[in-house]
């Protein structure tokens, strides 16, 4: 029985092994991510011993990324210092990838007033914007109640998580387990895809939508009311990150948004 072969016309499309290399540890070190943040939020054995273990994953990646691209068998002292510099450039190109870079909206700009306008004051006017619209335009709570016994159950197990160590909690589940974690999930995919090179308006969309999508199911067992805020606010985080072509402005926005209804829980127990 002969091993299976590819055909030339069918292997150009077939990533090569250093771009699934590369994906792969830019996808662990997105996890990685989401899990220190989710560490911090709520530090215990498990989440701390996920969150080392993805940094150790993360690392590995990278190290058999240069084995494999450059082969070196033997291992001495410059090889490790070539291996600790790889694995920082590695883990500088996974940031880029994710898109924390500084906003693009108007590159004429200096990178200060960029910072200032577009990582604090447009996300956090944008997120209490969202705020007011959704609790007094819309009133989503008074429209969709949750009444289903597993809806509640579900909400007061993520408001006890939320408000047992008062604002500090709450501010770092909406900054951190929320704003940083979620849009490092469900947004940089979208930004990888602006910029990639034969990317066109179309696959932008479709990219788009799809993560849009999976950040609304992510948020089902809470109740048909926070699927409209999520709607509306990946709606809001998609738009501002496709248009700043960075991460943070999303982060921000997704935070502060959160942060207004996290902190007033924590501070009506």
């Amino acid at each position: 029985m002969t091993a299976r072969t590819w055909s030339p016309r069918r292997r150009r499309y077939l990533p090569r092994k250093a771009t699934i290399f590369r994906f792969s540890t830019t996808a662990v070190f997105a996890i990685t991510i989401a899990a220190i943040a989710f560490a911090v939020d709520v530090p215990n054995v498990s989440s701390i011993t996920a969150a080392v273990a993805f940094v150790l994953f993360t690392i590995i990646f990278a190290v058999l990324d240069r084995s494999y691209r450059h082969g070196n068998k033997r291992v001495d002292r410059a090889e490790f210092v070539r291996i600790g510099r790889w694995i920082s450039a590695t883990l500088r190109r996974s940031v880029l990838w994710l898109g924390f870079v500084v906003p693009r909206p108007n590159s004429s700009r200096s990178v200060a007033i960029r910072i200032v306008v577009w990582v604090l004051v447009v996300p956090t006017l944008l997120g209490i914007f969202a705020y007011l619209f959704l609790a007094y335009g819309i009133h989503t709570d008074a429209r969709w109640p949750v009444t289903s016994p597993d809806e509640v159950a579900a909400n007061e197990a993520r408001r006890a998580s939320i408000v047992r160590g008062g604002v500090y909690t709450a501010l770092t589940a909406a900054f951190l387990t929320a704003g940083l974690a979620e849009e490092v999930v469900f947004r940089s995919v979208v930004l990888a895809e602006q910029r990639r090179a034969s990317s066109t308006w179309i696959s932008v969309s479709v990219v788009a939508a799809l993560a849009l999508t999976a950040f609304v199911l992510s948020h089902l067992e809470f109740g048909q009311g926070n699927l409209v805020t999520a709607l509306v606010m990946g709606v809001v985080c998609t738009a501002i990150a496709l248009y700043t072509r960075s991460l943070w402005p999303a982060i921000v926005v997704h935070g502060v948004y959160d942060a207004i209804i996290m902190v007033d829980m924590a501070l009506s127990v």
